[in-house]
């Protein structure tokens, strides 16, 4: 079986709310919870990009559903810095 894989890009308001997630988000790339799938993430200007390879469609679906809720969780951070 084939591995999926996606690119999947998210644009945020400015490039200093993409510097902010970028900066959460890093760190998190740069350890593995399993050898089932792996992450990288670049940023350019107000673009974030996540790069997912994963063996099977669970290990993908966890590591997106991961990335999303960090980014949610970021995103109400930033909304109680922005009040």
């Amino acid at each position: 079986m084939e591995n999926i894989r996606a690119d999947i890009s998210v644009k945020f308001t400015d490039p200093k709310t993409a510097e902010s997630f970028f900066v959460a988000l890093q760190p998190e790339t740069l350890k593995t919870f399993t050898d089932r799938s792996t992450i990288s993430i670049k940023k350019e200007n107000d673009i974030i990009q996540f790069n997912i390879d994963a063996k099977d469609v669970t290990a993908f679906r966890a590591t997106v559903n991961s990335y999303l809720i960090w980014m949610r969780i970021l995103a109400s951070i930033s909304t109680l810095f922005d009040s």
